[in-house]
């Protein structure tokens, strides 16, 4: 086993340094790169059997030593320690689902995270889950809701919304119209402040997310966190391929029902990107700069859309993958966290 795992470890170092073909090699570059410190340590431990894989250490903490020189150039406080012994507030958050909608044969839930406290009036964050509109649940990406609500002190409500192809665009902006409207009727209940709901979505509910905060100016958002999502539906419909990681032509025509020849109307109102302005919400970009599944170039075009118009802040994780934010301790977990928690103390 000794003298097989030097191997291994090579593989792992050579599919960590390319963006992945395929679902299962996306799956082992994210646990390689999240957790890359893990296999350093591996590494020193192999050293005398395999001198060579010394070799191997800067790769796999390359991602903890980029994570660390963001965070100090933006003032924030990257924990070497929690990449080793993972210490979670989110333990003490209490999690709920609850339905907020159904007709017919379709639901929709809310998985509510509640910090401890005295009940006062929290921020809310509304979040979208993640599965390219046609897959995904609102209880996904528990452990990093659970830091979000604990570190910030807010009421995190993930819901969820129809998926396509039985549902084309623009159900999913009315799902989240009545996801809003629930949290702000059962706002005295949830503890939170009705005014102050900031929207959140990961991926596919980035794209929801950022187009009813932008879009939908009577929501009233009082901010929009898109972590690694499309704001651009033209955008990402110019540059979607049949036979990509994702299969992406095939996700978005049957999410947007169409191309956008036939459908401008419905591309516009999908697209955040069409509803800049001075009184759009002040919005957190967070994305991947080695991203398999959705183009960097999403965000930093978004960014630099908004740039003079409304403030912006955006978070680029150079080594970072899709779902870069999954692992609370992890670099792009920790990263992420703290940049969010900055963001929503600011919206208080």
């Amino acid at each position: 086993m000794v003298w097989l795992l030097p191997g291994v470890l090579a593989l792992l170092a050579v599919n960590a340094q390319f963006k992945a073909p395929a679902r299962w090699r996306w799956r082992l570059r994210l646990l390689t790169l999240e957790f890359g410190h893990w296999l350093a340590v591996v590494c020193l431990c192999l050293a005398p059997w395999c001198w060579w894989v010394l070799g191997l250490v800067p790769v796999f903490l390359l991602p903890a030593l980029q994570a660390a020189n963001i965070a100090k150039k933006r003032g924030l406080v990257f924990s070497w320690l929690r990449l080793w012994f993972p210490r979670r507030k989110g333990r003490t958050v209490r999690v709920e689902r609850r339905c907020f909608w159904r007709e017919g044969e379709d639901q929709l839930d809310a998985v509510i995270y509640s910090p401890p406290g005295d009940g006062r009036s929290r921020t809310c964050v509304v979040a979208l889950h993640t599965g390219g509109w046609d897959s995904g649940d609102a209880g996904e990406f528990v452990s990093a809701n659970r830091e979000i609500a604990a570190s910030s002190d807010v009421v995190v409500c993930s819901i969820g919304y129809r998926l396509a192809p039985k549902h084309c665009w623009p159900t999913q902006r009315e799902d989240l119209q009545r996801g809003v409207a629930w949290v702000r009727s059962n706002s005295n209940e949830l503890g939170i402040d009705a005014e102050k709901i900031v929207l959140l979505g990961r991926s596919a509910g980035a794209q929801i997310a950022a187009a009813c905060a932008f879009g939908l100016p009577e929501l009233r958002m009082a901010g929009c966190i898109a972590v690694y999502g499309p704001p651009d539906m033209f955008f990402a419909r110019k540059w979607s391929y049949p036979d990509d990681i994702l299969k992406s032509l095939k996700l978005v025509q049957q999410y947007m029902g169409g191309d956008p020849e036939a459908l401008s109307e419905a591309y516009r109102t999908a697209s955040a990107t069409e509803f800049i302005s001075e009184q759009s919400p002040r919005t957190l970009l967070i994305h991947g700069g080695s991203d398999s599944m959705v183009w960097v170039e999403h965000s930093r075009r978004m960014s630099k859309l908004m740039s003079g118009i409304t403030p912006c802040e955006y978070l680029e994780l150079p080594w970072g993958d899709h779902g870069c934010d999954f692992f609370p301790t992890s670099p792009g977990g920790q990263l992420s966290l703290l940049a969010i928690r900055d963001f929503l103390r600011s919206t208080k």
